[in-house]
């Protein structure tokens, strides 16, 4: 099995496939598209800030924490895969379809 990565857009450094990263760089798309429209501001980037968990099965994940953009090597934490991570993830899980679903209906 091989690490599920995509190339970023800043040095086209890979980052893992995790829709954090997705949710912080469309938070720094829409500012830097309302500098852009009003002329108000400054622009910013992504500091490549996130956190994620994985799933491994048997009800257990990990979750690591940290910059995936820092020099000369990400500085991120990981974390040991528990029951504790998986029940976390579900719990994220639920708080993010509710935070979009409930707009729906």
């Amino acid at each position: 099995m091989y690490p599920n990565f995509r190339k970023s857009s800043k040095l086209g450094k890979p980052l893992p496939k995790a829709g954090v990263f997705a949710h912080y760089q469309r938070e720094v798309l829409a500012h830097n598209l309302a500098v852009k429209i009003t002329g108000k501001g400054k622009t910013t980037r992504y500091n490549g800030f996130g956190s994620c968990f994985v799933e491994i099965g048997g009800g257990k994940a990990g979750f690591g924490r940290g910059n995936f953009y820092a020099e000369p090597v990400p500085q991120v934490k990981i974390y040991k895969p528990r029951r504790y991570w998986h029940w976390g993830k579900i719990l994220f899980e639920i708080r993010w379809l509710n935070k979009w679903v409930s707009k729906w209906f």
